[in-house]
Order: C-alpha cells, then structure tokens, then sequence
C-alpha cells in the first residue's frame, strides 16, 4: 500500500478507515495501470517511496470520494411551494471530466518522479 490510513489522516484526510481502503486501493491501481502497467512496475522498484507518489495517491482518494459515479457524489436540492415541489439533481463533474482530472492528478505528482533517470509515466518513444 502506497499510503497509510495513519498517514492519510496525517494528512488531513477525513474517511473513515473502510472508506479511505476502498478508495485507496482504486487509486493505486488506477496509478500501477498507467503506461501500460510498467508504472506500478517502476514504484515497485524503487527503494523508498517519494512523497509524491503518497501526495498523489492522497489527491486521488480525495477525489474519487468527490466524484463517485455510484450515485453517492450526486446532491438534490428540493423546493416546496405550497402543492407543488421541484427538486434538481446533479453531480459535481461528468465522468469525462473526472476522469481528466484523475489523469491531471497523476502527471503532476508522478512525471517528475524517476526511475533509472526516466520519469515513471514513460510510456515509450512515439514513432
């Protein structure tokens, strides 16, 4: 695990522990998933982990609690006027948006963080 719950709430963090490993979990694999997995291979070649790998696994977290796609994320607003009722639903972000905002999450804690002198994004030389 990339990130303690102890650490996390060090942090600032506010899950509940059951909570906090679930999403922790989802993030880091979301994170090993990167450049067609080797990034997970690279973090676990490294001999300590850099606090950037614990800060962006902590952003994740933070936002998947935001931004479930569960139905847990969306928020109502109801409004009575006599007989008549009117509620709006809606959520943070749509799911294109979150997810462009996990991938911003990511490059910004991890591209600078090298492995043998290459950043641990790497993906491979476009040809």
């Amino acid at each position: 695990m990339y990130l303690t719950y102890d650490e996390y709430c060090n942090m600032g963090g506010l899950l509940d522990e059951a909570a906090f490993s679930s999403l922790c979990r989802k993030a880091e694999y979301t994170v090993n998933a990167q450049a067609s997995g080797r990034t997970g291979e690279r973090i676990s070649q490294l001999t300590e982990l850099p606090q950037a790998v614990k800060d962006c696994i902590f952003e994740l977290t933070a936002h998947l609690s935001a931004n479930a796609f569960d139905g847990t994320a969306v928020q109502s607003e109801s409004q009575t006027l006599g007989s008549q009722s009117e509620s709006i639903t809606y959520s943070h972000l749509t799911k294109e948006e979150s997810e462009a905002e996990i991938n911003t999450i990511i490059r910004s804690y991890l591209l600078p963080v090298k492995y043998k002198g290459v950043s641990i994004l790497y993906s491979g030389a476009c040809v």
